[in-house]
């Protein structure tokens, strides 16, 4: 089960991550402005990844689960 929460923490973090970089690129200097919401975005995004536990931590978490129990531990219930 924690292998299944931190791919979804580490998939959600590099989406944002990827999106907000993008964003400052549309911005130019102005996403650095605090008068622009994406400045916000920006701020809350990075504290987000330090607070939930680093991209690197999940990976470690996701590895730790595959060598300990498999590739057995991703597979999702099947409704038969």
């Amino acid at each position: 089960m924690h292998a299944k929460a931190a791919i979804a923490k580490l998939a959600a973090s590099e989406a944002s991550g990827r999106v907000i970089d993008r964003c400052l690129q549309i911005f130019g200097g102005r996403g650095y402005d605090r008068s622009y919401p994406v400045e916000r975005l920006y701020r809350e995004l990075r504290v987000d990844r330090i607070w939930e536990g680093t991209s690197e931590i999940q990976r470690l978490i996701i590895a730790g689960e595959l060598v300990k129990r498999g590739t057995g531990v991703l597979r999702m219930p099947c409704s038969a």
